[in-house]
């Protein structure tokens, strides 16, 4: 980096180059503020200044940066012998980006220098930054993905309480955002976890009295769900014929949401994707059908296994694995069966869900 150290004390001013030219950055100096101003005109990467200065102090030097909106982004650091908060609320109203009390260490000079550096990334790099800091290896796809939501959120909070004294309003909105859509996130991997293992509850522990849905309206509201979500509504057929199932209705909408929204995942915008359902033989009988990448015949033999997932990098999926068994599962507790095969012309995939009917 080219850095400028604009500093009135020789001696601190030649300690300071010293650790700076050690560390592989190219140095100025000058020894006021206005030879500092002249030499900023060559556009230095930063620029540490010392506040108290006699003629032009450090502050009507960072005042006359902010002027030239050719030089007003270049980092500003100021050089203090006083570290009280209303000299660097000052500053930090100015524009500086951060302060080093004197006597200083070589470590909290490059601490300043990084510091500087990650300012300088845009937001969502630097948010993704600090979520990989904070990532840990673990064994299984499902558990990185049920924990990179938290580190986004992490990420983004670690950010605000950084910079809570220099954020811009603008920067502040757009980190909240990130925020928003990483608790989103979690939520709904929070959601389907918690949805496998109640499914996995009623399994085990089967109700006295086994409940009754209505078949259609359960399955149009699943999969105007999934539609929303993907935004694909106009890509979506429904044509269900009446009908009761002995499930609970949000049992039922659940599988089918989780349905809709694979064969969304796994097609292209502008493929249909259609679900249908009738009576068979005291049976009914919930199809549906995508045109998309489909899976192999060996893949839909383990696809309803938990935390299963098939080329995540190809797919580019997220999530945890989970939704076909908990279309699974939903079956076993109506005592029905899952069945999944290729689609029409060895296109997609053709999922069937054979239900007893009440």
């Amino acid at each position: 980096m080219k850095i400028l150290i604009i500093e009135d004390e020789s001696g601190i001013r030649e300690v300071l180059r010293e650790i700076l030219e050690i560390n592989g950055h190219t140095v100025f100096t000058a020894p006021d503020g206005r030879e500092g101003l002249a030499l900023a005109a060559s556009h230095p990467d930063l620029i540490f200044c010392d506040i108290n200065m006699p003629e032009m102090d450090g502050y009507q030097v960072l005042e006359n940066l902010q002027k030239d909106a050719a030089l007003r982004d270049i980092p500003f650091v100021f050089l203090t012998a006083v570290a009280d908060r209303s000299s660097q609320r000052h500053g930090m109203e100015l524009g500086a980006s951060d302060f080093v009390t004197k006597p200083f260490t070589e470590r909290e000079i490059i601490n300043v220098i990084a510091a500087s550096i990650r300012r300088q990334q845009p937001l969502r790099e630097r948010v993704e930054t600090l979520v990989h800091e904070h990532s840990r290896e673990v064994a299984a796809d499902w558990a990185h993905e049920l924990m990179t939501p938290l580190n986004g959120m992490l990420g983004g909070l670690t950010l605000i309480e950084a910079e809570a004294d220099t954020i811009k309003p603008g920067e502040l909105k757009e980190l909240l955002g990130i925020i928003r859509i990483s608790v989103e996130r979690q939520l709904a991997l929070s959601t389907k976890l918690i949805r496998y293992y109640e499914l996995e509850r009623v399994k085990a522990t089967p109700p006295a009295t086994p409940p009754v849905c209505d078949a259609p309206s359960h399955l149009a509201s699943g999969a105007a769900e999934a539609a929303r979500e993907a935004r694909r509504t106009a890509d979506l057929y429904v044509n269900c014929a009446p009908g009761q199932v002995p499930l609970q209705g949000a049992h039922l909408s659940a599988a089918t949401s989780e349905l809709v929204a694979n064969a969304f995942l796994f097609s292209k915008p502008g493929q249909a994707v259609s679900l249908s359902s009738s009576l068979r033989d005291g049976r009914y009988v919930i199809e549906v059908v995508d045109l998309g990448v489909g899976l192999t015949p060996a893949e839909c033999a383990e696809a309803t296994t938990p935390f299963t997932q098939f080329d995540r990098a190809r797919h580019n999926q997220q999530g945890l694995g989970l939704g076909l068994a908990i279309v699974h599962s939903v079956a076993a507790i109506a005592g029905g069966r899952l069945t999944l095969q290729p689609g029409p012309r060895a296109r997609g995939l053709h999922v069937i869900l054979d239900l007893p009917c009440v």
